[in-house]
């Protein structure tokens, strides 16, 4: 059986649109993150610089995540996560070191493109 052209339009629910800007992380997410990779760097130092503990790991990959939040300087600054970076920055592990100013780096540049903005 063929349908008719005079049946009503399909009833279609209107969805609200999302808006495709990223969400921006809070402070406390960043305090904690920070928090957590400084405890596992310590812990991480304690049992010696070049072994590739545990806590050592946990620490580079919190690192990363950090790295990956869409952060802005005010949050940063709000923070005072990059004074705790520093202090990651010069930790005997080099992983740990080398993460922490990639970290610290990146955070940089994104100073340095709100200064151009402004």
């Amino acid at each position: 059986m063929a349908f008719s052209e005079d049946f009503p339009p399909e009833i279609r629910k209107d969805v609200k649109r999302r808006s495709r800007k990223r969400r921006m992380a809070k402070k406390k997410d960043l305090e904690e993150l920070i928090s957590v990779a400084t405890r596992a760097a310590h812990v991480a130092r304690d049992k010696g610089f070049y072994i590739a503990s545990p806590e050592a790991i946990q620490c580079v990959e919190v690192l990363r995540i950090i790295r990956s939040l869409p952060l802005t300087p005010r949050l940063i600054t709000k923070t005072d996560a990059f004074r705790a970076l520093q202090f990651l920055a010069k930790n005997g592990n080099p992983k740990i070191r080398s993460e922490s100013k990639s970290v610290v780096n990146h955070w940089k540049r994104i100073f340095a493109n709100e200064i151009n903005y402004s």
